[in-house]
């Protein structure tokens, strides 16, 4: 009998002393100072996103979506000072948090791992940072990186069967601008020191590849002869080639866009585009001239674009003019 009560005070100290540690860790993870708990580092996450790109160059003109990669924010706390960014400031601690003439509510969650704050009176619903080094910043940060690596291979998958897809268009463009087009053009001021020249005469010669002469009878500074384009590219409206009306939003989706594109003819595609225009910059002597070619009524058989006539804008950005009109084929 008095083993068996030995046995069993052991197995009771056992318990007294585990229940101790188990409390004794605890106290230690969680910080009733606030003062305390909110040293350190933390950082604040921005999740990347799939966008529709914006066309202002050649490279983006072979996109259907584009990727904003994720973001993070850190900012440090020690006893006085806050860094935000590359700068410091001075802070208070009490119901709020004051750094300078701003007051943030504020809470600390998880095991004081998870710090939370708004500039509003009402329930915490702001920013939300992680303590770096802790298990959730590290879980939080593969959770970022897992989202974007997918993203941006869904994403790249799609773009390149974009440009697969539709590097005909713009071939098929520049094989039928190939010769000298003219025409009339009237000319407007685009700057307050720009002059509106006289109507005239504009002519264009295109060999199909990189070179390129213009020339408008007002103005000889206009004029160029042979010149490469740069930052060349074909522009159009995919809402019509995804069989969508101008107005309808394209689904942000590389799976729902894939789906509709992969079995697109260029003969479909080009059937449902309802405005084109090849763009391109030229340096001069005197400044850098844009223009655009923008041409109607396209007809696509047998492999083959052709239309007649096409709209010429012209922007002589250094001289504040910019001129246009329908020129046709000459030769």
């Amino acid at each position: 009998m008095k083993k068996f009560f030995i046995i069993i005070f052991a197995i009771f100290s056992i318990g007294i002393l585990s229940s101790c540690k188990t409390s004794s860790k605890d106290s230690v993870k969680t910080n009733t100072n606030p003062q305390q708990a909110i040293q350190g580092e933390w950082i604040s996450y921005s999740e990347s996103k799939i966008n529709l790109p914006k066309t202002t160059s050649a490279a983006d003109a072979h996109k259907l979506l584009d990727l904003t990669a994720s973001t993070s924010e850190k900012i440090k706390f020690d006893k006085k000072k806050v860094t935000l960014a590359t700068n410091e400031y001075d802070y208070k601690l009490g119901r709020q948090i004051i750094i300078g003439s701003y007051s943030y509510d504020y809470k600390l969650e998880h095991g004081q791992d998870i710090l939370k704050f708004d500039t509003t009176s009402s329930d915490i619903g702001g920013n939300v940072y992680y303590r770096v080094g802790s298990k959730l910043e590290k879980e939080k940060t593969k959770e970022i990186n897992d989202k974007e690596a997918k993203e941006k291979k869904s994403v790249t998958h799609l773009n390149e069967v974009w440009k697969a897809k539709t590097d005909i268009i713009e071939k098929s463009l520049k094989e039928a601008m190939i010769g000298t087009w003219s025409g009339h053009f009237k000319a407007v001021a685009t700057t307050g020191q720009g002059v509106a020249w006289a109507p005239g005469m504009q002519t264009l010669t295109f060999d199909g590849g990189t070179n390129l002469s213009f020339h408008a009878s007002s103005d000889s500074l206009t004029n160029f002869d042979q010149k490469v384009i740069h930052n060349a590219y074909a522009s159009y409206q995919p809402n019509g080639i995804l069989g969508l009306e101008p107005s309808d939003h394209i689904p942000v989706d590389p799976k729902k866009l894939l789906n509709i594109i992969k079995d697109l003819t260029a003969e479909q595609m080009f059937s449902r585009i309802k405005y084109i225009a090849f763009s391109y910059d030229v340096t001069t002597d005197t400044g850098t001239i844009s223009q655009s070619f923008s041409p109607s009524e396209l007809s696509y058989k047998n492999g083959k674009l052709s239309f007649d006539t096409a709209l010429l804008i012209t922007q002589c950005g250094d001289e504040g003019v910019q001129i246009s009109g329908d020129v046709s084929k000459t030769e």
